[in-house]
């Protein structure tokens, strides 16, 4: 971690590799990892073989973010037949940037994750090559079936909530030391002044001035540190994933047979069926109505 820490402060870049081995052959996982790239957030450069950007944001423009995912990023895909039906994947990151801070094991995960992540959606493309309702084929990217007209979109991945998690987990965690390095600083160094006042008298003033403003200024800077990580990992617990909700089917595909009507689609039960009482009730609802009658007819 060290090393990592001395290289990240001097501006140099670290490199990160990922292998996993995905189901289908590589040429037609080619296209489904660029498209996956691209939702991702990449710019793909190449498919063959895969090369894709992804360029810094908010603080990494700076050097000074917590998120490794903030950072410029290059990544390289090779491909590999790993079997009959199976492609051996390798994704080779480089990220760039990194001018302050330090670099940890959960910066490394992160990467992983977000590999993990890439595969995951191309292989949700892949299951969307057919379409559920009716079996027809070519429905892959497309929101709803040309031949029945069912909707064929679906949520994205849960690799995708565990790179948020991990990357959120991994900023607050990186965020909060950072903060409790500042704090301690912030009382060694006034502690240490005060040492040297008691042993060496002479110049009070100026230091008594001096380990005031350490102490404001580097523990202001270490709360604010902690009160950002403990905001994130706040709201990364508190996230909840958004899931894409299907529309429902058409008064149309309800006529012609080719939707059945949903149950959630249905009106309510107090619309679609009359409210229904006890014999008992209705009888005696109508005791009156035989009164008048009688008294009619008299």
């Amino acid at each position: 971690m060290g090393a990592e820490y001395m290289g990240a402060m001097g501006g140099a870049s670290f490199d990160h590799d990922v292998t996993r081995i995905v189901a289908g052959d590589a040429e037609s996982l080619r296209a489904r990892l660029a498209d996956a790239l691209e939702r991702m957030g990449y710019r793909v450069l190449n498919e063959n073989p895969v090369q894709a950007r992804h360029g810094a944001s908010g603080l990494a423009r700076t050097g000074s973010s917590q998120d490794i995912l903030d950072y410029h990023r290059s990544l390289d895909i090779g491909m590999k037949s790993a079997g009959a039906n199976s492609t051996r994947v390798t994704f080779a990151y480089t990220v760039k940037g990194v001018t302050s801070g330090f670099i940890t094991k959960g910066d490394r995960n992160t990467l992983t994750r977000e590999a993990e992540s890439i595969v995951a959606l191309a292989q949700s493309r892949a299951a969307l090559s057919y379409c559920p309702a009716c079996g027809a084929g070519g429905v892959g990217g497309t929101r709803f079936c040309r031949q029945c007209g069912a909707a064929v979109a679906s949520a994205d991945p849960p690799e995708l909530d565990l790179l948020r998690l991990t990357a959120d987990a991994n900023a607050s965690f990186k965020n909060i030391v950072t903060g409790a390095i500042f704090a301690l600083i912030s009382v060694l160094a006034p502690a240490l002044i005060f040492l040297r006042i008691m042993l060496f008298p002479g110049g009070e003033a100026k230091l008594v001035k001096l380990m005031a403003l350490l102490l404001s200024t580097l523990g202001g800077a270490g709360l604010a540190f902690i009160i950002a990580g403990l905001w994130r990992l706040g709201r990364a617990i508190k996230h909840r994933p958004e899931r894409e909700e299907l529309p429902a089917p058409s008064r149309r595909s309800f006529v012609e047979g080719a939707n059945p009507p949903d149950a959630a689609a249905l009106p309510p039960q107090s619309i679609q069926h009359p409210a229904q009482h006890s014999v008992t009730e209705a009888t005696t609802g109508l005791l009156p109505q035989e009164v008048k009658r009688t008294n009619e007819l008299e």
